[in-house]
């Protein structure tokens, strides 16, 4: 829907209070938030063109979208619960050398500083290191 050919709801108007005060019926008001939930609407623009405030208008959109939200999720079955697949580690075809521990390192990047560590890992030296890195940072 363009903008230039925006539709007017009827019946959004019910009464206009001796104060100015206006009232609105709830089908022209959900008649309005459907029209301006389209895509490339400007609420702005809608509001103004039916007379209502803009901040109102979005009031009546998180209301009813809040509602329709509720209505559909009331009405729709039962959410189908997630079903758990099996999961199997295949070893590899080919058959290569085992990585011993002097083989391996870790390269941890932290802030300006760079740990590099070779061989076999102490968890506990590691997390001391990295308490302390933290704390720099």
């Amino acid at each position: 829907m363009s903008e230039k050919s925006a539709e007017i709801v009827p019946g959004l108007l019910m009464s206009r209070g001796a104060k100015g005060r206006c009232r609105y019926s709830v089908e022209g008001k959900r008649a309005l938030v459907l029209l301006c939930t389209g895509p490339g609407v400007s609420v702005a623009r809608m509001a103004l063109s039916h007379g209502v405030n803009a901040n109102l208008l979005r009031k009546w959109i998180s209301q009813y979208a809040d509602a329709k939200a509720t209505l559909t999720a009331s009405q729709s079955p039962k959410a189908s619960v997630a079903v758990l697949l099996p999961v199997m580690a295949l070893a590899p075809q080919t058959k290569s050398a085992p990585v011993s521990a002097a083989d391996s390192c870790i390269e941890i990047m932290c802030a300006a500083a760079m740990v590099r560590i070779r061989g076999a890992v102490d968890a506990r030296a590691l997390g001391v290191v990295l308490d302390c890195l933290a704390q720099r940072a």
